[in-house]
């Protein structure tokens, strides 16, 4: 109990230097790119920059080995060598900004020549994401990519984990992360690139909001999402509100029988001639999302339990018959029928209960057969009882 309460409640003071148990994540797995913003990407040493000597080259630049093409790497002190104009620092502007700077450089040179500048190839950085995720640790990715991608590399979000943190920078600065989505553009709301040398901080999310999307796998084939699912709560949100945050929902979800579940009761989703319900969302509250499916789900004492495929009209009894019937220590007549998560029937009832795709049947074990380990182990200890007594008299 003392391990477990120990390992439930350690927190590391600081960033660890080693994870064993989450190997580093090359930046080779992230070989495809967004398209550059020029304006927002920051260079650094490491960086393989392309110049482009526009309209042609003269003799004299030829001589000066200025080629038309020349691509050039961005040095440790955060310098690019061009050869025929000389060294220009790079490091801490933008693209368009140092393409602007070796353009006056060049001009000194070569009074009529344009030239341009772009990334060639990302330098790759090592960062540290710790909190709550799957497997905190050090990360190798490159610098085009952001803090999302390095959730991806950790693994993702764990249960509890709040979708906002910080990057604090190797010089000390803090960056503020939000990894909600935007309505309007479908991205997550602050997604910074990754820095190199920093670290990324997803804390415990104390006011959660809950759901649960059973059938969910992934998102954008990333990694793995939880059946339930926390979300931050946002003051005055509307149910609608938080479906957009959480990335919209699929195309097989039924929202006629997704539910709002709130300490005040339970309220439809969806309400016919009106669209989505306006009851607000408070942290607590649990959004019952139902996906759609052709599979019935049978479980406990039958031979053969798992999925069947859904069958129009047929009942919980058809359905226990196809999963290889009842076996011998079955409790046939405590069969239940499971909707959205609440018992629909039970008994005789639910043996004769038409179901719908998505519900779960399930047969028990009669309680011998449950706790047969538990009947033979108090007939021991009675048998040993007896003789000890019969021998003390």
């Amino acid at each position: 109990m003392l391990a477990l309460f120990l390992i439930l409640f350690s927190v590391p003071g600081e960033l660890p230097e080693d994870v064993s148990s989450a190997p580093e994540v090359q930046a080779s797995q992230f070989s495809i790119f967004e398209s550059v913003d020029r304006d927002e990407y920051i260079l650094g040493a490491g960086d393989v920059l392309q110049v482009v000597v526009e309209g042609g080259i003269s003799e004299v630049m030829m001589v000066s080995g200025l080629g038309s093409i020349t691509t050039s790497q961005v040095s440790g002190d955060g310098k690019i060598q061009v050869s025929g104009v000389g060294q220009l620092s790079v490091t801490g502007l933008t693209i368009n900004q140092a393409e602007q700077a070796l353009r006056a450089l060049t001009r000194r040179y070569y009074s009529h020549v344009e030239v341009g500048l772009s990334l060639l190839q990302p330098r790759t950085v090592r960062v540290w994401i710790t909190g709550m995720v799957a497997h905190p640790g050090r990360y190798t990715l490159y610098a085009i990519n952001r803090v999302s991608d390095l959730v991806s590399a950790a693994g993702g979000m764990s249960s509890y984990s709040s979708r906002t943190g910080w990057m604090i920078t190797d010089e000390g600065d803090s960056v503020y992360v939000d990894l909600h989505f935007d309505p309007l553009t479908g991205k997550p709301v602050c997604d910074p690139f990754v820095d190199g040398g920093a670290g990324v901080v997803f804390e415990l999310l104390i006011s959660p909001v809950y759901v649960v999307r059973p059938g969910i796998r992934n998102y954008n084939d990333a990694y793995a999402v939880p059946e339930v699912e926390t979300w931050d709560a946002v003051p005055g949100e509307t149910v609608e509100d938080l479906m957009y945050r959480i990335g919209g929902i699929s195309g097989n979800i039924d929202l006629a029988r997704s539910v709002l579940i709130t300490s005040r009761g339970t309220s439809p989703v969806w309400v016919k001639n009106q669209g989505f319900s306006l009851t607000p969302v408070e942290a607590g509250d649990t959004l019952r999302l139902v996906v759609e499916g052709n599979d019935i789900y049978v479980a406990g004492a039958v031979h053969q339990r798992g999925i069947i495929s859904y069958t129009p009209g047929a009942t919980a009894r058809v359905y226990v018959e196809r999963a290889g019937g009842k076996v011998y220590n079955a409790n046939i007549g405590g069969t239940t029928v499971t909707r959205n998560g609440v018992v629909l029937a039970s008994g005789d009832e639910a043996l004769e209960t038409e179901v719908l795709p998505g519900d779960v049947i399930e047969v028990p074990y009669n309680w011998v057969a449950q706790h047969a380990q538990e009947i033979g182990i108090l007939a021991t200890v009675v048998g040993i009882t007896s003789v000890i007594i019969n021998l003390s008299r």
